[in-house]
């Protein structure tokens, strides 16, 4: 079976090299590998001019103007053949059997459109922490963000061009809103129960920056689309899923709101509405969860604003 590799490359000069040798390295010869340049402009371009002179014909390359990593993986897509795709970020590591590995899975799997693969994250102090799949429950896993990742995962080519690619206008969270979209077509998911690759994980940034503010809206609406979606499927049905996504909305609105407190009161309403109680944790005191009990959420993070000097 053909399998296609698609890698976007915007400035990874410095981590390409390992990422083309992991593929190179793969046990599964019959591959379709490309190199989507998406307007670097540090040596990227020639790093990957000098692996396609040193392939033999295994690698190929397409340069575009700065678009972002889904448009490269677009691009890629259609460029390239093969009845399934690994989408390999190119500061990520595949070990030598995984395409091998998940390729027989999927044949034993009656060819599912989706190959979900457990990964060890490479943190920024070099800390490994490995992170599994949640198995055999498609949508939770989906919600608890435990469906893989893009470089962990195999994708079929069919169902991704049923659900229309990837969407180019998101900035974050790109893996799990394809997945969505794939499982609310319908997509079938087999799990693959071993780590096979690595995926480097950068340091972010603060809070406070628009743009990792702009994550989370991305992280909230996608959890209200997914909630809808289950609503509608049928609310006693998947309870438990619809409960979860009320959790992790909440959790998310809970940093959002020192920042714009009257957007995620809104957001509240919308998404969680009445009858919730949070669950106490880590990020959730016991004081915490009894004033929201008592007063509500806007009530409780104005009060908090108070205690924080901000104005009521």
């Amino acid at each position: 079976m053909r399998v296609a590799v698609v890698i976007p490359c915007f400035n990874v000069a410095e981590h390409l090299p390992q990422a083309l040798a992991s593929v190179f390295a793969q046990t599964h010869a019959d591959l379709d590998v490309v190199c989507v340049d998406d307007g670097s402009t540090d040596a990227t371009r020639a790093v990957i001019a000098e692996h396609v002179r040193r392939s033999s014909g295994r690698l190929r390359s397409i340069e575009q103007p700065n678009r972002g990593a889904s448009a490269a993986r677009n691009a890629g897509l259609a460029a390239t053949e093969g009845a399934y795709v690994q989408f390999l970020d190119a500061d990520d590591r595949l070990d030598p059997d995984k395409i091998a590995a998940q390729v027989a899975l999927a044949e034993a799997n009656g060819r599912p459109d989706l190959v979900v693969g457990d990964f060890e994250q490479v943190m920024p102090d070099g800390l490994l922490l490995p992170a599994l799949a949640l198995y055999d429950r498609p949508w939770m896993a989906l919600i608890r963000t435990r469906l893989g990742t893009t470089s962990a995962n195999l994708w079929g080519r069919a169902a991704l061009e049923r659900a229309g690619g990837w969407n180019e206008q998101l900035a974050s969270s790109q893996d799990y809103e394809l997945a969505f979209r794939l499982l609310k077509g319908g997509a079938r998911v087999a799990w693959d129960r071993h780590i096979r690759t690595r995926v480097l994980k950068r340091a972010t940034g603060s809070i406070s920056r628009t743009d990792v503010m702009e994550n989370w809206d991305r992280y909230i609406a996608l959890r209200r689309a997914i909630k809808d979606h289950l609503t509608a499927l049928g609310a006693d049905a998947h309870a438990a899923e619809i409960e979860a996504l009320r959790q992790y909305i909440f959790m998310a609105l809970r940093i959002v709101a020192p920042h714009d407190r009257g957007k995620a009161v809104a957001e509240y309403r919308r998404s969680i509405g009445r009858g919730f109680t949070p669950e106490v944790g880590r990020a959730i005191t016991e004081r915490y969860a009894l004033f929201h009990n008592l007063f509500g959420f806007a009530t409780t993070e104005r009060l908090l604003g108070v205690v924080r000097g901000k104005r009521p």
